[in-house]
C-alpha cells in the first residue's frame, strides 16, 4: 500500500509539474503569463467529396497520420470527426 501511494504522489507531482505556466519578464520589469501555443494542425483537405448513403456529401479530409475522416455535426452540435477505412486512396 505504501508503495501506491508514492507512485500515486510522483504520478502527481509530475503532472503538476509540467502543466505550469511559462511566465516571462517584459520591457517594463513585468511579469506576464504567456498562453501555450498550440501547434497548427497538419490536417488538410482531400479535395475529394464523401458521399454516405443517405445522400449527404462532406468533404474529405487526411490526418497527419494519413488517416481519412470527414467533419460531422452531432444533434447537439458539437463538431467530431469520422474516420474511414479507404481501399485504394489517392
Amino acid at each position: 500500500m505504501k508503495k501506491v501511494a508514492i507512485v500515486l504522489g510522483l504520478i502527481l507531482t509530475s503532472a503538476i509539474g509540467f502543466s505550469q505556466s511559462k511566465v516571462v519578464k517584459d520591457a517594463k520589469g513585468n511579469y506576464k503569463v504567456e498562453k501555450a501555443v498550440k501547434l497548427a494542425s497538419e490536417d488538410s483537405l482531400l479535395g475529394k467529396t464523401m458521399y454516405l448513403a443517405n445522400g449527404d456529401e462532406y468533404p474529405l479530409y487526411v490526418s497527419k497520420n494519413k488517416k481519412y475522416y470527414i467533419k460531422r455535426i452531432s444533434k447537439t452540435g458539437n463538431e467530431y470527426k469520422q474516420f474511414f477505412k479507404l481501399d485504394n486512396a489517392n
